[in-house]
């Protein structure tokens, strides 16, 4: 089937998601100018792969500001699974050791912190519970693929010793990755429902809006 490039759409989500994701004073000039190379440059080059190509231009643009905090949560969890095995401690059941409570309150900050600021960055409350998904998500892989890497480092009986003593390695690599998934993202829509209050003023009728 031939495409006429003049009229060639992408697909319809991904440009909405693309346009919710972006700053306002973004959102017109880098949804146009991917628009015009989509129909002047990829369509007539790759056809109906163009709608391919475009999704990755779309993913691009999303991810680009989530990965930072989902950077931040792979290392909070991979940091921890380091002190469990390089300087493990006594765990007592129902007790939570300050470790614990650290790396606790350290992940709630930077999902809640995620949320919070993708929805004053767009303006809208879906963008902020989006980002704070793909922060929990993208930061629980992270962590799994962090922890390979430090057990083709550390691997001798001592560490597999404290890995066990610590929950095991089932909870390291996917355990609590997928345990923080729902968790972040309630966390992290939280802070997106302040970061909507913070932005909500400069969204009332007269008042120009922050670009």
């Amino acid at each position: 089937m031939t495409i006429d490039p003049a009229t060639a759409l992408p697909p319809r989500w991904a440009e909405s998601l693309l346009r919710m994701m972006l700053k306002p004073g973004d959102r017109d000039s880098i949804s146009g100018d991917l628009l015009e190379e989509y129909r002047e440059s990829i369509v007539p080059t790759l056809g109906a792969a163009a709608n391919r190509w475009y999704g990755r231009q779309v993913a691009w643009y999303v991810l680009r500001p989530i990965v930072p905090w989902a950077v931040l949560v792979g290392g909070i969890l991979v940091g921890r699974y380091l002190l469990d095995t390089l300087a493990p401690v006594q765990y007592t059941r129902g007790v939570a050791h300050p470790r614990s409570t650290i790396m606790s309150w350290a992940l709630i900050v930077t999902y809640a912190l995620s949320g919070c600021w993708h929805t004053w960055r767009a303006g809208k409350l879906r963008s902020g519970m989006l980002a704070a998904l793909l922060t929990a998500v993208l930061g629980g892989a992270l962590s799994s693929v962090g922890t390979v890497l430090c057990l083709a480092v550390w691997h001798d009986p001592a560490t597999w010793r404290a890995i066990q003593g610590s929950g095991g390695i089932d909870e390291a690599l996917w355990g609590v990755p997928l345990m923080l998934t729902p968790v972040g993202t309630m966390v992290g829509t939280v802070g997106a429902l302040a970061g909507k209050l913070l932005v909500w003023p400069f969204q009332r009728p007269g008042i120009t809006q922050r670009a």
